[in-house]
């Protein structure tokens, strides 16, 4: 699942936490639902961040995600690490899907 921009991010983020809840995670759910809400209040760098954090709780606790739910949190993962390896090799700016 590639992700191009903040908003596809947040709208993940938003059915992920979503779907969680409804298998009755409803703790990760809505830890989920939170960092999708901080995309309005932070800037881009801590949204992500904050994004990231919840995605590896959930990769490192068993949940009720099927197989392709797991495949896509994990190229969503893979996705925020890049953005942020190439974060720190710039000088300025925000981290960029």
């Amino acid at each position: 699942m590639r992700l191009d921009r903040i908003r596809e991010l947040c709208d993940y983020l938003v059915s992920l936490g979503a779907t969680l809840s409804a298998r009755g995670a409803s703790e990760l759910g809505c830890a989920v639902l939170a960092a999708s809400r901080t995309v309005a209040g932070v800037p881009s760098t801590e949204f992500l961040g904050e994004s990231r954090i919840v995605l590896r709780r959930i990769e490192n606790e068993k949940t009720a995600l099927t197989e392709d739910e797991r495949v896509d949190l994990l190229d969503i993962l893979r996705q925020l690490n890049e953005a942020f390896d190439r974060r720190k090799l710039q000088t300025h700016g925000e981290p960029h899907f």
